[in-house]
């Protein structure tokens, strides 16, 4: 829920950051006084004509505002502002001298703060400006300069430049354009090329295609440099990692996903079933099986194999395993994986030649969750059993669930949503993969209808069977309680990550009578 802040908190703010009171002060002449909030939720995006501010960082703020002359909705970096550009220049020229007397160390705040403290005593400069000044060394000295703060905002999914201009994703808004710009093109292939080494990559005119991951914070870099190959110049888009991933409860919070469907995930997951979550590029796969990982059994040896770490998984017996170019590709990972025997392997994404093994672990037991770009079953199955892949049609049966989610613009809002589910019953000569759907989304009423109730193969033929039901149905009194849980966790406002893993880690050992609430089945 959004939450604002009191009239006492905005005073005390505005009187502590003088940068963030001028900018109120200016704005509120032509716009209008902006409102102050603690919390964001999704139900501001319905607000026609946003004018609040929200704090990121000790000295950073965000301006959310529309812009009266372009239309386009802003978001506006508030920070400490260098109001003379000589004094910085004159500090770092003596901060560079007296660097030389430290030994060597990779530079930190700590360090660049002692510096800035000496250089401004030896250079008789006003105190009054050191903070100031030290902000902006710490950005373009340690962090990601002129893009820096953006790495500090909760609610950033994505960054990129078009030219000059930056712009970002937004939770909430999605798209927007910022205030940060370039002085030029030059200037964006000099933070490319530094980007670039930040990653130890080469970034140049002869490599101009760089993917990699920022080693401070895990997120996903992609750079076209140059150009030759960029019409517009360099491109440059960051997909920013969270530092805790969304739980369940902020899955079911978004209506990506009904207590029910997480509930059957949560059934599927812990009795060894393999999971596929597809859909196309930015439709929230990867955020839904980090989510679904809580999911594994508390004392499960998990292993997991990327190119490009972005999983997140809570248990303390995790593998995890990342491919290095010229070392150890995703498919000598996964042969690994299966020396090793683990209880689940997570792949981040199937692509190619690694996508054998991992239906080769399928076939001997081992459970397997992965992503996979594709937003129809039937494309699915093709890509599957088609190059590179080339996965026999009879081998896919080893897929117990796919998952398909997809992005769609409601409103002013962008919404992600599990569009189907689907099960994989078996393969029949001449007819080809049989399936069948247990949930479905309802765009008219942007709900999704649980189609599998009494009718679900994965659920009735498989789990029923393994845990012994003499009745296969008694297993939807397992989904049912398992869902009552999920939302009496929701119920409670209890999302983080880790708060969410503790209380199903509590069900998974006591069951309800382990939890510190009631629970009431609908």
């Amino acid at each position: 829920m959004a939450k604002k802040m009191k009239p006492a908190q905005v005073t005390l703010l505005l009187s502590k950051h003088p940068h963030l009171r001028e900018h109120v002060a200016k704005f509120t002449r032509e716009y209008g006084r902006p409102e102050f909030y603690e919390e964001l939720d999704r139900s501001l995006a319905s607000l026609r004509d946003p004018n609040l501010i929200y704090q990121i960082d000790e000295d950073v703020f965000v301006h959310v505002y529309r812009d009266r002359k372009s239309g386009e909705l802003m978001y506006h970096l508030v920070e400490p502002q260098i109001e003379a550009p000589e004094i910085y220049e004159k500090v770092l020229n003596k901060i560079t001298e007296l660097a030389a007397e430290v030994s060597a160390h990779e530079p930190s705040p700590e360090i660049l703060r002692s510096l800035a403290e000496k250089a401004f005593e030896e250079l008789r400069l006003d105190k009054s400006l050191f903070d100031a000044v030290y902000f902006n060394l710490v950005k373009n000295i340690v962090g990601y300069e002129k893009w820096d703060s953006f790495f500090k905002d909760p609610y950033l999914e994505d960054l990129r430049n078009a030219r000059t201009i930056t712009y970002v994703v937004h939770k909430v808004w999605g798209n927007m354009r910022t205030n940060v710009e370039f002085e030029s093109l030059e200037e964006v292939d000099e933070f490319a090329f530094r980007l670039g080494l930040r990653m130890n990559k080469r970034v140049s005119i002869t490599n101009p295609i760089v993917d990699g991951i920022l080693p401070e914070n895990r997120s996903r870099v992609n750079i076209i440099y140059g150009t030759e190959v960029s019409k517009e110049g360099t491109a440059i888009s960051i997909r920013l990692v969270e530092k805790e991933p969304m739980s369940v409860i902020s899955i079911m919070d978004l209506g990506t996903a009904s207590p029910e469907l997480m509930a059957y995930l949560w059934l599927a997951i812990e009795n060894g079933m393999s999971v596929f979550f597809c859909g196309p590029t930015a439709s929230g796969k990867t955020t839904t099986m980090r989510a679904v990982s809580a999911f594994i059994k508390p004392d499960a040896k998990i292993y997991s194999v990327e190119d490009t770490p972005e999983l997140y998984v809570p248990h303390k017996n995790w593998q995890a395993t990342v491919a290095k170019e010229g070392r150890a590709d995703m498919f000598d990972l996964l042969k690994a994986a299966l020396r090793s025997r683990p209880d689940y392997i997570i792949v981040g994404e199937i692509r190619g030649k690694e996508g054998n093994i991992a239906f080769q672990a399928m076939q001997t037991g081992h459970p397997v969750m992965s992503t996979f770009h594709g937003g129809d079953i039937k494309k699915i199955i093709q890509r599957l059993s088609g190059p590179p892949i080339n996965i026999p049609l009879p081998y896919i049966t080893n897929l117990n669930v796919v998952v398909i989610q997809r992005s769609f613009r409601r409103g002013r809002r962008i919404v992600r949503r599990v569009v189907a589910v689907y099960e994989i019953e078996g393969y029949q000569e001449g007819k080809g993969i049989m399936t069948r759907m247990v949930f479905r989304w309802d765009p008219l009423y942007d709900k999704i209808e649980f189609l599998g109730r009494y009718n679900s193969y994965i659920l009735e033929k498989k789990i029923a069977l393994f845990k012994g039901y003499a009745d296969p149905r008694k297993i939807y009194e397992d989904l049912d309680e398992r869902a009552a849980v999920l939302r009496e966790i929701q119920k409670r406002g209890i999302k983080r990550y880790m708060d969410v893993f503790d209380l199903i880690k509590k069900y998974y050992y006591f069951g309800v009578e382990g939890l510190p609430f009631p629970v009431v089945r609908e």
